[in-house]
């Protein structure tokens, strides 16, 4: 990362205020004391985050106190005029006398009220502080989400890459950044990725691979301070390939993790327009302890063949390595097993995650399934595809084979015993859209989904019915920005919840 000077900024205890709750008090039977032990605060400390300039990091020294957490809110700057409302932490637990709070979501060169709220033997103490965080990097000063519409709760995660920093980007109900984690890019390296984990952590992928390039990649987790927790990649000789990378854990810690690795064989594709002697990557989904030695390999050169290619890259013969299958997504289904995007093949494709044994596969030159209720007859280039808890899929159509070429956002009931699958919903932008490559749809927890059309830098959040509830369009100094891979939505920035 590009060395930058931090310099801190300290305010002390500028004011305390202590109360009891009143569900605090006790009767004469003896179930509790008349007046409850008070927690007292014995300092504070308010700092920069070095990692984000949107944040600050509360220490403090406390008695009698069993957890806490911040509240804070903006007194001048942009918000004098659009006052924001009052935001809170979690509660986090504290162990011994001291602890570490972190205020996330700041905006830059504002000023803030900070509140310590402590709480331990049936009452709260709070002290109050000061704190105005600084700018934000260059790069990212320009970056924002343009909303259209009524803004609604949340905070959107993407990608975003300038030059020789990528970054993990997050935007509030109104567009504008409010928390980002960069990392060191080397030429030609992008962000690709960006996902929070069960565990609140966040990952992003930084590499040059597309997913057939014989070059290293890795992705990186980080911490919701932006702490550095760990880095992940396919196992040599294998290359990390950036589409997915699926974290279990153990309690909080990673026990092992799934990500898509490639290999590279020399094939004759004269057939197709390449060349004779063509360096062609096939793919391999591989299951890895947290020490990264392979629990489980399954290998796409084993399974397809050159002939369930669809999607050709024009220009093939120039290409220096290609890619047969592209997967762009790795999932799970409600039974442990893979469900894996092939978007070159045109196929979603159910994998054994033991044996490695094929069990279905939807769409391309070998679909087992009959296509109902479509008024498009299935898909063309997809991403992103998603079991829900129903086991229906859900998915981006990046629509490349339709006519006129239109992007969507599809789920599919499968009938596995009849060999269908049926159409249960779509959104269709209007005007119609076209994304060729990347993007998202995530089924939110009221109903809504949120799609992402990776290739149209747009967001869009939509009802069940298609009404639309909100979007947004990626820019940067008023420009829209080329792509994102993906979106979505979050509800906190702390932890993980269902949106």
């Amino acid at each position: 990362m590009p060395q930058r000077r931090w310099q801190t900024r300290r305010a002390f205890l500028a004011g305390a205020t202590v109360f009891a709750a009143s569900a605090c008090s006790f009767d004469s039977a003896g179930t509790g004391p008349a007046n409850p032990v008070r927690p007292t605060i014995a300092s504070t400390l308010i700092t920069d985050n070095p990692h984000n300039a949107l944040s600050a990091v509360v220490t403090f020294k406390t008695h009698g106190a069993d957890s806490a957490r911040l509240l804070y809110q903006a007194l001048s700057g942009v918000a004098r005029l659009n006052p924001e409302a009052e935001r809170a932490t979690p509660f986090y637990p504290i162990r011994g006398d001291s602890g570490a709070i972190l205020a996330l979501g700041l905006r830059e060169n504002t000023s803030y009220n900070v509140v310590l709220q402590v709480r331990g033997g049936g009452a709260d103490t709070t002290a109050t502080l000061v704190f105005r965080p600084g700018p934000i990097p260059a790069t990212l000063a320009g970056v924002q989400l343009d909303v259209t519409g009524p803004a609604t709760s949340g905070y959107t995660l993407t990608d975003f890459t300038s030059g020789s920093s990528a970054y993990i980007v997050a935007f509030d109900e109104a567009g504008r950044l409010c928390w980002y984690r960069e990392f060191a890019a080397q030429p030609g390296e992008v962000a690709i990725d960006a996902e929070q984990q069960a565990n609140g952590n966040y990952i992003l992928f930084v590499g040059v691979s597309t997913g057939w390039q014989p070059t290293p990649g890795r992705f990186y987790e980080v911490n919701p301070a932006g702490d550095s927790v760990q880095t992940y990649a396919a196992t040599a000789p294998y290359y990390t390939d950036p589409h997915e990378l699926l974290l279990d854990y153990k309690g909080e810690t990673v026990e092992r993790f799934h990500i898509l690795g490639y290999e590279f064989r020399h094939v004759d594709l004269t057939a197709i327009g390449g060349k004779p002697n063509q360096l062609v990557a096939g793919h391999l989904i591989l299951r890895q302890s947290s020490s990264g030695s392979i629990e489980y390999l399954w290998n796409a050169w084993d399974h397809f063949t050159i002939a369930d290619w669809i999607f050709i890259q024009p220009g093939l013969a120039q290409m220096a390595s290609i890619d047969f299958d592209h997967p762009n997504s790795l999932a799970r289904d409600t039974d442990g097993n893979y469900v894996v995007s092939f978007a070159s093949l045109g196929e979603i494709t159910k994998i054994d995650a033991v044996t490695g044994a094929i069990l279905w596969r939807l769409g391309g030159r070998n679909n087992q399934f009959t296509f109902i209720g479509d008024p498009l007859v299935g898909f063309g280039i997809q991403h992103h595809v998603r079991v829900l808890p129903n086991g229906n899929l859900l998915f981006i159509d990046n629509g490349v084979r339709h006519v006129p070429p239109e992007s969507r956002a599809v789920e599919y009931k499968l009938d596995l015993a009849a060999h269908t699958a049926t159409l249960v919903w779509q959104y269709r932008h209007s005007p119609p859209l076209f994304a060729p490559f990347a993007g998202s749809a995530q089924r939110l927890k009221n109903g809504n989904t949120f799609v992402a059309f990776g290739a149209a830098a747009q967001v869009t959040e939509v009802t069940a019915n298609g009404e639309v509830m909100w979007e947004a369009q990626l820019t940067n100094n008023g420009m829209k920005v080329p792509f994102f891979y993906r979106a979505r939505r979050l509800a906190s920035l702390y932890r993980f919840e269902e949106r």
